[in-house]
């Protein structure tokens, strides 16, 4: 039993990982024509425009940063005093019942909170801050740090939490309160756990599709202010139909995709890196 298991595991290691290289592989033979070709870096100008034949993707990217940096910011604000909260200064039968209530928000699908902010978030908008700009960088981050915020607060309580006991209890055992024992003894200790729950919460909010698609509104321009339009990398994949598959705007959903994949590698190495720096200290 013991062999099968181990045989099983490594099986899976060795198709998942077979996946991931594959997926590489298969965005980087749609797209290596355009490293090829002279006009790579025109890709990543100001403009897209088919009828023009200008493809720049920096539109997109800028976008897809002010959305989910924004999403992050105020996801890790209400995560970290969600987590805080329940972990330290709340009674445990709210806190059991708040923990119950988070992990069943990370089921919920994330066209359900477009859907419902298609028809509160938006009209407010348009009724009373600014007309016509319910679609827009503000709306979809305000909705998606609403998506992210389940997963951080998960990964906020499990850091909280893998603090030996021990060290709480010799806090309280001296006299501490729970405010400086959270504070001044489970902060200092947690910073690199906390740092990862952030970055893994900002690619979450970089991989999304349907929020920026739904409300972000979609505009291929520069956004200037929280509420201009705009649109990510991920709603561009989904939007662009090329109907000619060996056209440059086919090819350039591929580089899209490169792109989110890159960033995705990147997150995943710089928390390992992050990890193992902790543990050699």
């Amino acid at each position: 039993m013991g062999t099968f298991f181990r045989l099983s595991v490594v099986a899976s290691a060795g198709v998942t990982s077979s996946l991931v290289f594959a997926i590489l592989a298969f965005l980087l033979y749609f797209a290596s024509p355009l490293f090829q070709a002279d006009l790579f870096f025109d890709f990543f100008t100001l403009r897209w425009d088919e009828k023009a034949h200008a493809y720049g993707l920096l539109p997109m990217i800028l976008g897809t940063l002010y959305i989910s940096l924004l999403a992050t910011f105020l996801a890790t604000l209400m995560s970290f005093s969600l987590a805080s909260l329940i972990d330290s200064f709340l009674p445990q039968k709210i806190s059991r019942l708040l923990e119950s209530i988070i992990v069943l928000l990370c089921g919920v699908p994330t066209v359900l909170y477009a859907f419902g902010a298609l028809f509160l978030i938006v009209p407010f908008i348009n009724e009373y801050i600014a007309s016509g700009k319910g679609l827009s960088i503000f709306s979809a981050s305000f909705v998606l740090s609403f998506v992210v915020l389940p997963t951080m607060s998960v990964m906020f309580l499990n850091a909280f939490r893998s603090l030996p006991k021990a060290y709480k209890n010799a806090g309280l055992s001296l006299g501490a309160s729970p405010q400086e024992l959270f504070f001044c003894m489970v902060l200092p200790l947690v910073k690199v756990e906390m740092m990862g729950a952030v970055i893994f919460g900002f690619a979450r909010a970089v991989g999304d599709t349907l929020i920026a698609l739904m409300l972000a509104g979609n505009a291929l321009h520069i956004p200037h202010s929280l509420l201009d339009s705009a649109r990510t990398l991920t709603a561009h994949i989904a939007l662009i139909n090329a109907n000619d598959y060996e056209s440059i705007a086919f090819k350039a959903i591929f580089l899209s995709a490169l792109l989110l994949f890159i960033f995705t590698c990147s997150v995943v190495l710089l928390v390992r890196l992050m990890q193992k720096r902790r543990n050699n200290g």
